[in-house]
């Protein structure tokens, strides 16, 4: 990435250096999934700590009703779990206000079994981590002590297999959640929302929600803080207000009440004073870019855990933090969500915080795309000052006909990075990347079967390479500058260090250490080799 065409990440600060690394893992992140909105693919896994599947609803002798988009509960169980993400079962929800199920249930000790059965049954053939009540709501009285009659019950059975109880209850006023509640729940979501039908989730309304289940005992690591991705009265969705031209840094637009980024920071930040953890309704409203609300929530559990953040693994292309010159676009590759495109030479994308555990080779792939034309990307840590190398982009033969390609790349000093993708040259779209450790079984099969194809190679008769020695521009004739091929240089430790088409008449050798390379054509069959030095 060229440093001249690069914003300046600015490194985040650790504000919160006095809190321990066990409190930052605790902190809890947590993500309602409906079951009719949304895509598996798109969630930004690495963000969140919990995922709840909304809904499952009972029925009134306590079994559950089929469960909607099934398959989408599966998918979204092994993609959590592959990214250490736990995923729970949200049971209830609004339902247009008719809870009569749950009152029906809970009041007949048949009915609590049947109900406690069922939901351990369906927990095990998902594959889930835990139950969340969400029954909306439970009245004073009979009512009340039936509520905690069943949960009680649930969570004796959930805990017993090692699962989690929680439970999402109103902001304020929730005097029918009574307080034997706290004792059976991993935690309580609290849905400091919907107060009104205008400035429905204000900070102020946000700290009364934490001082008012605070104050009657709850645990404050119990006290989850809910936030919304939706603007009241609209209910139009955050991506939605965006797109029609709501700023991400206000509350308001065209008589809708929301929450922007700086509102959900505060809120973030509140909740680390006074509870233990924010959660969200729902994922799917969010966008999946520079202006994610997740994203922000992120950034303040970052700043404020003072830790690294999970290795690298995949990264949504559109998760960028920042970016110059591209766009996001609906994709239909096989899980879905969205894409990067409209990439054209010089623009870039930068991702903030990517953890590389430990030195060494690792594996980078690329979901790409191209109609007619190819082109190159590169990749480089902190802002263009540590380049990896360079990867050619095929022509597939479409926008949306998506191929993976990779390449392997040596991070000499382990630690977090602003990782970035630059246009080379452009004509491409990217849906993701994904970066692997290599163990040191597949590096040295690696070594073994590159090295024994360059050495035998290198004495073949070469095409002209001049001037060689070289300082900046390496200039190419014969069947290096055929058109057709690949053109990839090596270290001599077999190490791929720089790509190109064939066809082109020079390739540009600046950023290249002073040393002794091996630059190898490929078309087809055919390898042909000449050594050069770098000055």
């Amino acid at each position: 990435m060229k440093t001249t065409k690069w914003i300046k990440a600015c490194l985040l600060l650790a504000a919160g250096a006095f809190m321990s690394v066990q409190t930052f893992a605790q902190f809890k992140v947590v993500g309602y999934m409906p079951s009719w909105s949304g895509s598996v693919s798109a969630i930004q896994y690495s963000k969140l700590t919990h995922i709840n599947y909304a809904f499952a609803l009972p029925t009134y002798t306590g079994g559950l009703q089929p469960i909607e988009n099934p398959s989408k509960l599966s998918s979204l169980v092994s993609s959590g779990h592959a990214n250490g993400v736990k995923v729970l079962i949200a049971v209830g929800g609004w339902n247009n206000g008719d809870d009569g199920a749950f009152e029906a249930l809970a009041a007949n000790a048949t009915y609590r079994t049947n109900f406690v059965n069922a939901l351990i049954g369906f927990v095990n053939q998902y594959g889930l981590d835990g139950v969340d009540m969400d029954w909306e709501y439970p009245n004073d009285g009979a009512s009340a002590n039936n509520y905690l009659t069943l949960m009680t019950q649930l969570s004796n059975a959930l805990h017993a297999q090692g699962k989690l109880l929680t439970a999402a209850v109103v902001g304020t006023g929730g005097s029918s959640i009574l307080n034997g509640v706290f004792n059976v729940v991993d935690f309580l979501n609290l849905m400091a929302y919907d107060y009104n039908n205008y400035e429905h989730s204000t900070y102020s309304y946000a700290s009364q929600s934490l001082s008012y289940w605070t104050g009657r005992g709850l645990p404050k690591s119990k006290a989850v803080l809910g936030v919304p991705f939706y603007a009241r009265p609209s209910w139009n969705s955050y991506a939605t207000l965006l797109n029609q031209g709501a700023s991400p840094n206000s509350d308001y637009f065209g008589g809708d009440y929301y929450n922007g980024i700086p509102t959900i920071k505060s809120k973030t930040n509140l909740a680390f004073d006074n509870g233990g953890g924010i959660m969200m309704w729902e994922l799917s409203q969010d966008v999946n870019n520079g202006n994610s609300l997740l994203s922000a929530i992120y950034q303040v559990k970052q700043e404020r855990g003072g830790t690294n953040p999970p290795p690298a693994g995949l990264i949504q292309a559109e998760n960028y933090t920042s970016m110059s010159g591209v766009q996001v676009e609906a994709c239909t590759d096989t899980d879905g969500g969205s894409n990067v495109g409209y990439i054209e030479t010089g623009d870039w994308m930068a991702y903030s915080n990517i953890n590389f555990p430990t030195s060494g080779t690792y594996k980078v792939e690329y979901r790409v795309a191209s109609q007619s034309t190819g082109g190159q990307l590169s990749l480089d840590l902190n802002s263009g000052s540590i380049v990896l190398g360079y990867l050619n982009v095929p022509v597939t033969g479409g926008w949306q006909t998506w191929t993976t390609i990779s390449h392997n790349v040596n991070v000499a000093t382990a630690g977090t990075y602003s990782v970035g993708i630059y246009a080379q040259s452009g004509g491409w779209n990217i849906n993701w990347i994904r970066i692997t450790k290599v163990s040191a079984a597949a590096k040295t099969v690696a070594a073994t079967s590159v090295k024994p194809v360059l050495e035998s190679q290198a004495a073949e008769k070469a095409p002209l390479l001049f001037p060689n020695p070289v300082a900046t521009s390496l200039n190419l004739k014969g069947d290096f500058n055929q058109p057709g091929g690949i053109i990839t240089i090596y270290d001599l430790n077999g190490k791929q260090v720089l790509n190109a088409k064939g066809g082109v008449s020079n390739i540009s050798v600046d950023a290249l250490p002073s040393g002794t390379y091996l630059l190898v054509y490929t078309k087809g069959e055919k390898k042909v080799t000449q050594k050069f030095v770098k000055r």
